[in-house]
């Protein structure tokens, strides 16, 4: 059953969306700064990474976007991979993690056609 458009709580809960949607530039925009951080300070620099990760795979999944959840998540695992294993992150690995913050550009992309 599709929620009553007329019902308060669905509004606000829309609303909420739409202002997070909003912010996803932002939050990419993060991404894209922590990753330049990682390529010029190596591993001191992945546990920011992997906490904005970490907080985009959480409020995805809690705004009902899961792409953005799932697509955060999997990089939060492959840079907490990176983290527990101690190595310096390589041209491979930042590729990886360009790649990763695309994807999840991409999910809030996808998330902003269907809320518009």
């Amino acid at each position: 059953m599709a929620p009553d458009p007329a019902d308060p709580l669905a509004q606000q809960l829309r609303q909420l969306r739409q202002e997070y949607l909003r912010d996803s530039g932002k939050r990419v925009e993060e991404l894209r700064d922590l990753r330049t951080r990682v390529a010029h300070e190596g591993p001191a620099a992945l546990p920011d990474l992997r906490q904005a990760l970490h907080r985009l795979a959480g409020s995805g999944g809690s705004y009902g976007f899961p792409d953005v959840s799932t697509r955060s998540r999997e990089a939060e695992h492959f840079v907490a991979d990176m983290i527990s294993t101690g190595r310096s992150p390589t041209a491979v690995d930042l590729a990886s993690i360009d790649k990763a913050i695309e994807s999840v550009a991409a999910a809030f992309q996808d998330a902003l056609r269907t809320i518009s």
